[in-house]
């Protein structure tokens, strides 16, 4: 039994046409097969996932199960696959964590799913490592919030994150409850939308457990414990987490301050022209007051309003909110509205300085300039739409999902054969008004 078990193990380093082999900087993962050059250049990938997630949570003591990948050369009429395996030997030998790739054509493979199942086995691994002696376990098994997850804290915390999907979130609230995240099991049937939802959301989360008191400290314990946990992870994370124990709703709360805080625009961050041209639309107002002191604002371009106020007092008090707007818009706006902002800015001072020769001309040309860029810059995302669509090689499906969407609505009811349906059908037609 002890000689079988040692052949078993012997297995994947004797396969057939896997010759070469190469290992990460720690010895973590070892790739057998495929040419010297992809092994280098997947080790690499891998050793810079292993950096950054040691990097978020920090690194675990002991010495690490191996993770082994198993490439397959490219088969006639297959296309690139990877998959996982946990393996339990028998006889007290280490855990052993396998994946197996068959490459597509010309040695291609999915990235990004590439890296999702390296980030998974790292988890699994973290959870095997810290087991207490003597423990073990039959399964493992890695939600996909957490993957999501934390693929999403890494990507911002090297400067890549994309704010515009939470942007989206806190607009439409379409978020996810967190229960009903951390409880999904799978999702492989989301369509394209719902899945960037779901990777969004899970983002959120992860970050917002790492933005608690010694949250790095904390999900590095959770890490090590939630592959093996074979109770609701809802509980452990309330475990490792007090903070969540705040009230039913402490956690959703605390989840959606961290969406709001990701969706928020840096100061350094530049706007589109569309964008910049809408907030100038926003702030060009000035602000005066009727007879009985109440307070209302007009357009721009009833300046003269504000020009025949008798204290000059009142003219800068009119202005100032536009005035100071439009300050903080010149941090943010398109390089090429910088000088339409001055020139609005040298309005507002004439107006309140009562020298009104030439402000009815500044506006006109002023207009005449944001009108120019916003046709310019429609007329750019029209040539590169063009460009995009008549340059594709390769349909990537997504658009699938709305095909299908609209098939389902074109559907109608389904419910003809319902009696409560056709009860209905006969009331209505009862009460409508004749043709």
């Amino acid at each position: 039994m002890r000689f079988l078990f040692f052949v078993l193990c012997l297995l994947p380093f004797c396969s057939s046409g896997q010759e070469g082999r190469s290992s990460s900087i720690d010895g973590r993962l070892t790739i057998l097969g495929g040419g010297s050059s992809l092994r280098v250049a997947m080790i690499q990938d891998a050793d810079d996932l292993i950096s950054d997630l040691d990097r978020l949570v920090g690194e675990v003591p002991g010495k690490p199960y191996p993770i082994y990948l198993e490439i397959f050369p490219f088969e006639k009429g297959k296309s690139s696959q990877i998959s996982l395996e946990f393996l339990k030997p028998e006889g007290g030998a280490p855990y052993r964590l396998q994946i197996y790739l068959r490459l597509g054509r010309g040695s291609s493979f999915e990235q990004k799913q590439f890296e999702r199942v390296i980030l998974q086995m790292l988890v699994m691994e973290r959870s095997l490592r810290s087991l207490p002696e003597g423990e073990s376990v039959e399964r493992v098994e890695v939600r996909p919030w957490l993957l999501d997850g934390l693929a999403e804290a890494i990507q911002w915390k090297n400067g890549k994150g994309d704010r515009r999907m939470y942007s989206s979130l806190m607009e439409s609230g379409g978020w996810i409850e967190v229960e009903d995240l951390v409880d999904r099991a799978a999702i492989a049937g989301l369509d394209v939308l719902s899945r960037e939802l779901f990777r969004a959301s899970s983002g959120a989360l992860v970050m917002a457990l790492l933005a608690q008191n010694q949250g790095a400290k904390s999900l590095a314990e959770f890490l090590g414990k939630v592959a093996v946990f074979e109770g609701e992870q809802m509980i452990l994370l309330r475990t490792h987490f007090p903070q969540a124990n705040l009230g039913p709703k402490g956690l959703e709360r605390w989840w959606m301050l961290q969406v709001a805080a990701l969706s928020e625009k840096k100061l350094s961050e530049a706007m589109t022209i569309p964008e910049t041209d809408e907030r100038l639309s926003g702030i060009l107002e000035l602000h005066l007051k009727n007879e009985n002191e109440e307070a209302f604002r007009v357009s721009l371009g009833s300046w003269r309003q504000v020009a025949g106020l008798q204290s000059q007092e009142e003219r800068i008090e009119s202005i100032r909110p536009a005035n100071d707007l439009l300050a903080h818009l010149s941090f943010r706006c398109f390089p090429t509205f910088r000088p339409v902002i001055a020139g609005y800015l040298k309005i507002l001072s004439d107006v309140a300085d009562g020298k009104t020769e030439e402000v009815e001309e500044m506006i006109r040309n002023l207009e005449e300039f944001r009108t120019a860029e916003v046709e310019r810059h429609q007329k750019l995302v029209d040539l590169m739409d063009w460009y995009h669509l008549s340059s594709v090689r390769k349909e990537s499906g997504e658009f699938e999902d709305y095909l299908k969407m609209q098939k389902n609505l074109r559907k109608g009811n389904e419910f003809e054969k319902d009696p409560l349906h056709q009860y209905l059908d006969k009331v209505q037609k009862v009460f409508e008004k004749p043709k």
